[in-house]
Formats: C-alpha cells, sequence, structure tokens
C-alpha cells in the first residue's frame, strides 16, 4: 500500500505557510531556511520561528488513523544528546506541519502543536495528530484534537492558519495563567 501522503520541499512547506498568512506577514526570512522566521503585523502582531515539516500517514508501524511529523532540526545529527527549540530573539516558536489528503497537495491542512510540551527531543522524535482532527479541519475553521499528555493539537486549512496561530496563543496564555495561580 503506498503512502496516502506527499512529502513538500521544506521551501515549498515554508511558502505555502507564508502565503496561508497572506498580508498578516510583514516580514519574513528566506524560505529556504529552517526554522523559518517570520514578523507578522496588525492586526495580530508576532515574531515567529516556525519549524515546519511533513505530516504523513505511512502504511505500518501507526494506526490508520493517525499522522505523524518528524522533528529533524538541520544542526541536530542522529546519535546527538537531546535537542530543543529556539525561543531567543522574542520569537514564539510555532511546531507545525503540513498533511496534504490523498496525496493532493492542495487539499491539506497546517497541523499546529504546542511547542512548549516539546521543549526537548531526540533526533527524529515523532509528534502525532489523529486523522479525526485533520478530517474536522476541512469542515471548521480551526480544528482541535487532544493527545494523552493534555497537549490541545490545532489543525487549519491555509487560509485559516491566522486563526489557528491565535488559538495556539490563547492556549498558551492560558496555560501560564493556571501555572502561575497554581504555583507550578
Amino acid at each position: 500500500m503506498a503512502e496516502r501522503t506527499q512529502k513538500l520541499r521544506k521551501s515549498r512547506l515554508n511558502q505555502m505557510f507564508v502565503d496561508g498568512l497572506g498580508s498578516a506577514v510583514q516580514k519574513t526570512g528566506d524560505t529556504n531556511d529552517s526554522p523559518l522566521l517570520l514578523d507578522l503585523c496588525h492586526p495580530f502582531p508576532l515574531r515567529l520561528r516556525v519549524y515546519l515539516f511533513n505530516c504523513t500517514n505511512p502504511p505500518g508501524g501507526r494506526a490508520l488513523d493517525e499522522f505523524k511529523a518528524q522533528i529533524i532540526l538541520p544542526e541536530h545529527k542522529k546519535g546527538e544528546r537531546r535537542a530543543s527549540l529556539d525561543y531567543s530573539d522574542g520569537r514564539m516558536p510555532i511546531l507545525a506541519a503540513y498533511a496534504s489528503i490523498d496525496g493532493n497537495v492542495q487539499n491539506g491542512v497546517f497541523v499546529l502543536w504546542d511547542a512548549h510540551m516539546h521543549r526537548e527531543f531526540s533526533y527524529s522524535a515523532n509528534i502525532q495528530v489523529k486523522g479525526e482532527t485533520i478530517i474536522s479541519a476541512m469542515c471548521e475553521a480551526v480544528a482541535e484534537g487532544t493527545r494523552n499528555n493534555t497537549e490541545v493539537v490545532l489543525a487549519a486549512r491555509p487560509q485559516h492558519l491566522l486563526a489557528a496561530i491565535k488559538r495556539r496563543v490563547a492556549i498558551w496564555q492560558d496555560q501560564i495563567q493556571w501555572e502561575v495561580a497554581n504555583g507550578t
């Protein structure tokens, strides 16, 4: 059985992400770079560091209803100690992947994981999302799914990417307020 999703080159993934944000993008780094640096403007000014991967549903090894992305940073080599996302320069890390449905690149969604729950990871670490969350994103602006560890995973078609980023920020702010209130 062939893989049901298509892998895209980093430059194409990055350009699709930028295009999905449209006029909200004030400034972008080189779309060949990984991670992609983006500055958003009104109505939602943010400085982002986007770690963007392919999200696939390969046969074997995963449940049929589960998609995965593999976190591989350019400077992280197999066998090295754990890596982490870069929070420097006032940039918010976005941990995302693009899942094309049935191999159709135009029929896909961006998936956004909670970067704060993936602070450290081994080389080629897997992050997963249920197919139900991806399918829901085809019908609603921003779909939400919850992983076992209470992580909220978001999915949105490219035209709703800004709304998904706003939701990701709101979830993060809620988590910080809860941690402060509970002394954790």
